[in-house]
């Protein structure tokens, strides 16, 4: 179906003595990067591909599903396809999918990013023989070899 959603990562919170609320969500939220007043502060909640903040994760995830279903006369309970670093812990993994759960999603699948890379690049993934990967993101770079439908070795850079 092509790109649901394209947006960056980014969420403005304005803070009122110890309360936070969101101001502003992905493309919105990256514009103020750097040009907010002092009681906003434009952040992201991923860091290394991984969860930084996750209270504030789990609104920017609850506001990307509700963008993609703004159409939707019902309340939308998606399946979410997430996209993690290889090198990611369980304990990261689990909180990246407790989030989505939390943010609405039904049902959460982790996919490592360079396996969802070559699936979208086209690459025989589920062949005998190995595709090497190598995947440029914003916080880590990972390469990868790939064949029977898994990694068989990764290296993943924090960048």
């Amino acid at each position: 179906n092509g790109i649901v959603l394209n947006e960056p990562s980014v969420v403005a919170i304005r803070t009122h003595g110890n309360q936070k609320s969101v101001v502003a969500v992905g493309t919105k939220a990256k514009r103020m990067l750097g040009r907010t007043p002092g009681n906003i502060a434009a952040i992201r909640p991923m860091k290394d591909g991984v969860i930084a903040d996750f209270s504030v994760c789990e609104k920017m995830l609850q506001y990307f599903i509700n963008k993609v279903h703004e159409n939707s006369f019902l309340q939308p309970s998606p399946r979410v396809l997430i996209c993690v670093p290889c090198k990611s812990t369980q304990v990261e993994r689990r909180a990246i999918r407790e989030s989505a759960l939390g943010a609405g999603a039904r049902e959460v699948f982790l996919i490592e990013e360079p396996m969802a890379a070559a699936i979208g690049a086209g690459l025989p993934v589920e062949e005998a023989r190995g595709s090497m990967v190598v995947d440029i993101g914003g916080g880590t770079t990972e390469i990868a070899l790939i064949s029977l439908n898994g990694v068989v070795y990764a290296e993943s850079v924090r960048v």
